[in-house]
């Protein structure tokens, strides 16, 4: 059984468009040369230097296996796609479109002409060169070249995988396309779930410009796989609410304050240990429960007074949905029957770097209910795949700080 990362933080219970990559070269460093006679001796004139005709390296290549960073331009700006983020020249822009679950990102230079495309995905699980041939006939039809003039992978620190491939697209200059994502079993194949895809179209720059075109491509990559990398272990990312401190809601606060490594003191020591068959957890003496399974998830019914007043439900899909659409579904589900709602409070955090959990306070004009929302997904906005859990609990508005701190104490000690 494997035990939530936020529970040892209680103190004691007491992207129709595409993503870009690049390439890199070396340039020979200009030698001097002297007439054969010693007596004349002058600079030799810089456009008579004859360059060798060698097979040399890709500049993106170079810099990609060096370890793509976000820009030390501080004039780069960051444009917010979803929940990600990426930097972009200042007198660069983009436009983004989203449909469903999925971003299509644009991105133009200065001059206003398309440099390159980024997509934000939720995909099934693909082997790379699929994944590349879908892409480019998707862009440029299914007579494209998918030549490739190298190809390259490396794996982060985080679990990522950066896939990196110059195409011969264009028979003028290469596209580099770049795929960001986590691996299945074998590092060429990814897992469902999040996928960004860069397709990089440099067809008007040639010569110094191409390599600045180059350094470019490099830093928004980068910027993007940096900001991936950020997240700390036990930091709280809060996507759907304003800055902490704003949060009003005891249940969302208290829930925050653990993920925060904050102190928060739940005592749990006549506290009641249960256990169906797939998980378990503690609950406050007073409390009644029954287990029930289904084929796909295992649910625990939390009673009081004869009253059923939470439902938790553990399990683990393959599908991934809209968190928004996960919401909307458990409340239809199970408190339909209150009418009409609004959402006072909501907040959406990491557990340990690698899933989230999500939180909403609901007003049933005057009922408060919270659903608490963890999923495997590294995206707020995103529910599955993976293991799961769900809380649906109504609550006592006049007592909200005591369940509240009920709640909370049953979300830390679950097991499963």
């Amino acid at each position: 059984m494997k035990r939530l990362v936020f529970m040892l933080l209680i103190v004691l219970c007491a992207a129709s468009l595409m993503a870009q990559l690049g390439l890199r070269t070396l340039t020979p460093e200009p030698t001097e040369t002297a007439d054969a006679t010693e007596a004349e001796v002058s600079s030799p004139d810089s456009e008579g230097l004859t360059p060798l005709t060698l097979r040399t390296v890709d500049s993106l290549l170079v810099s990609f296996r060096e370890g793509w960073k976000g820009p030390d331009d501080s004039s780069w700006k960051v444009e917010v796609i979803g929940s990600s983020e990426i930097m972009i020249p200042e007198d660069f822009s983009i436009f983004q479109q989203k449909t469903g679950l999925n971003y299509d990102v644009q991105i133009f230079d200065k001059d206003g002409a398309l440099f390159g495309r980024l997509f934000f995905y939720q995909l099934e699980s693909y082997a790379l060169d699929e994944l590349l041939q879908a892409v480019v006939t998707s862009l440029y039809g299914e007579n494209a070249s998918t030549e490739k003039r190298y190809e390259e992978i490396a794996e982060l620190d985080n679990g990522l995988v950066v896939y990196l491939a110059s195409l011969k697209v264009n028979p003028e200059v290469d596209y580099p396309f770049v795929f960001v994502y986590y691996p299945a079993e074998e590092v060429d194949i990814t897992e469902p779930g999040p996928v960004t895809m860069f397709v990089f179209e440099p067809k008007s720059y040639s010569g110094g410009d191409l390599e600045k075109a180059k350094e470019i491509i490099a830093g928004i990559v980068g910027s993007h796989i940096s900001i991936k990398e950020e997240p700390k272990e036990d930091e709280v990312v809060d996507f759907l609410t304003p800055e902490k401190g704003q949060h009003t809601d005891p249940f969302i606060v208290m829930i925050d304050s653990l993920l925060s490594e904050e102190e928060v003191e739940i005592y749990v020591d006549d506290w009641i240990e249960v256990e169906g068959d797939y998980f378990g957890f503690m609950m406050p003496p007073g409390f009644s429960v029954q287990f029930y399974l289904s084929d796909y998830f295992e649910v625990a019914d939390l009673g009081l007074k004869g009253t059923i007043v939470g439902k938790l439900f553990v399990g683990e899909s393959t599908d991934i949905w809209s968190t928004d659409d996960v919401l909307d579904g458990y409340v239809y589900e199970y408190l339909g029957g209150f009418g009409d709602y609004e959402i006072i409070d909501s907040y959406s955090g990491y557990v340990d770097r690698e899933s989230t959990i999500s939180i909403f306070a609901l007003d049933f004009s005057g009922q408060l209910c919270w659903l608490a929302l963890f999923s495997e997904s590294n995206d707020a906005e995103v529910f599955g795949p993976g293991e799961y859990f769900v809380l649906v609990a109504l609550a006592d508005s006049e007592d909200a700080f005591t369940w509240a701190e009920w709640y909370t104490g049953i979300l830390a000690t679950l097991d499963f």
